[in-house]
């Protein structure tokens, strides 16, 4: 027979070779609180700053400290000598591992880890004692001290919050079903685990990150600067690594930690939440909504998720996961699903198409259910493009929809996933055709810390796929 067992963690794969040298020591204190860090950095599924940190975990505890040139051929393996002051590669993943090391113990007790301005190495100091551990040497300049950033990041944040919270309370406060009507939705295999459940519920809105950039040539006061979407700069560390790489750009390119919800996801909360208030009934389940900017492996473990976006903006946290899971894999862009079984590819009408409303194009919706890390369940809501999120929306919250879909799904604890064709011309969706449905391959998926497959444009993640 086969084995379907889970491939091995390797969340503590480069800490279990280390000696315990007895708890007050402080080599062990260093140890213990490596490990901890090491499982928070494991879930970014990131295998090049696994391995950078490991490095320089275990230089440290030989009290040797390496050069660029030993990071960059034994730790990455390059393999060959790097001219330092050309490539930023190295500087790159240490200014990335410093701020993840800041951001995973930010509500941490008692002494963090942190890497010294000068010196690749791990230390271990109370908060008061450690050096500013988000700047890098390399990039002076990055937090933009003179305030020119923190206004319109505050406005943003502020606006974004705003948006949410209307858009939450209406629904919540105003709902169109009655609490205590009985939810045939409820009896669906894409609800049924959620709703038998008693973890809050997180609504999970697909989010972008946008920049500022003045045009080539003109000065930074003449006028307001045009916002761009980058698909390859997903967060504001993307941009500090694009910037690093680049600093003749610096000039001209403005982070406002800003970022944006498609209209159609926001046009699908109505639907949504009141297929959730029916589904909670009168158990007084919270029901949030966060951006998947905004997403925690704390909020991923401790409640049930539901995530409403395009395919494009799962996130890492979401995307890796589900595809490990999935008979589906991307192909050169969001726009495309490559059946990995039947090897029939499913593209979504783009470009100039999309523009012309007279004309039916075609899109693709994806729903999806997974069991998550802890026993809780994940349902997906997505589509490639608007139109098909928006059907989506409507079909999750249509029990004769979810029945017909039934009837093909199974009740698996291991989830299963769907495929639909929707047709629209201009904002009006004409049909929905339910293409495929087939069991998860769920077993493992939370184990694992590299992607099944290279996403489109991962630019600064994704290392270590494994294309099937």
């Amino acid at each position: 027979m086969p084995d379907d067992s889970p491939p091995p963690s390797d969340s503590d794969a480069g800490t279990d070779r280390l000696i315990d040298d007895g708890p007050d020591t402080p080599r062990q204190q260093l140890i213990d609180q490596a490990r901890r860090v090491r499982a928070m950095i494991g879930s970014k599924r990131s295998d090049k700053l696994l391995r950078l940190f490991d490095f320089l975990l275990e230089r440290t505890l030989e009290g040797r400290s390496p050069s660029e040139i030993d990071i960059a051929n034994e730790a990455f393996s390059i393999g060959q000598t790097i001219d330092t002051p050309q490539d930023a590669t190295v500087r790159v993943y240490v200014h990335r591992l410093r701020k993840l090391l800041e951001q995973a113990q930010a509500d941490m007790p008692g002494r963090k880890l942190f890497i010294p301005k000068g010196e690749y190495a791990l230390m271990l100091a109370d908060d008061a004692d450690a050096p500013a551990i988000a700047a890098s040497e390399e990039y002076d300049g990055a937090d933009d001290s003179d305030g020119r950033r923190q206004r319109p990041a505050m406005i943003g944040a502020v606006l974004a919050l705003l948006l949410l919270a209307n858009i939450a309370g209406w629904w919540l406060f105003f709902p169109r079903w009655s609490e205590s009507t009985p939810s045939a939705l409820a009896q669906t295999a894409l609800w049924r685990p959620i709703a038998q459940d008693d973890r809050p519920i997180t609504i999970v809105l697909g989010d972008y990150y946008l920049f500022a950039e003045t045009a080539k040539g003109q000065a930074v006061d003449m006028g307001p600067p045009r916002l761009v979407r980058d698909p390859s700069i997903n967060a504001r560390e993307d941009l500090d690594i694009y910037l690093m790489a680049r600093p003749q750009e610096r000039a001209r390119i403005r982070d406002l930690d800003m970022r944006y919800v498609p209209s159609s996801a926001v046009m699908s909360l109505g639907d949504l939440f009141d297929a959730l208030r029916a589904i909670k009934g009168q158990s007084g389940r919270r029901i949030s909504m966060i951006p998947v900017s905004q997403l925690t492996a704390d909020l991923l473990k401790s409640s049930d998720i539901v995530y409403v976006g395009q395919i494009s903006g799962l996130g890492a946290m979401l995307r890796n996961p589900l595809f490990q899971a999935s008979g589906f894999r991307v192909g050169t862009t969001y726009d495309e699903l490559i059946d990995t079984v039947s090897r029939r590819r499913y593209q979504a009408d783009g470009g100039q198409l999309l523009a012309d409303e007279r004309v039916a194009r075609r899109d693709f919706g994806y729903m999806a259910r997974l069991p998550g890390p802890s026993g809780n369940h994940i349902v997906i809501i997505a589509g490639a493009r608007d139109a098909a999120l928006r059907q989506m929306a409507e079909f999750a919250s249509e029990p004769v929809q979810l029945n017909a879909m039934d009837r093909k799904a199974t009740a698996d604890a291991r989830g299963f996933e769907s495929l639909y064709q929707v047709r629209a011309m201009g904002n009006l969706n004409i049909s929905g055709q339910l293409l495929v449905t087939r069991p998860l391959r769920s077993r493992g998926i939370w184990d694992r810390s590299t992607p099944s497959q290279r996403f489109p444009h991962d630019d600064y993640e994704g290392e270590g796929h494994v294309d099937p």
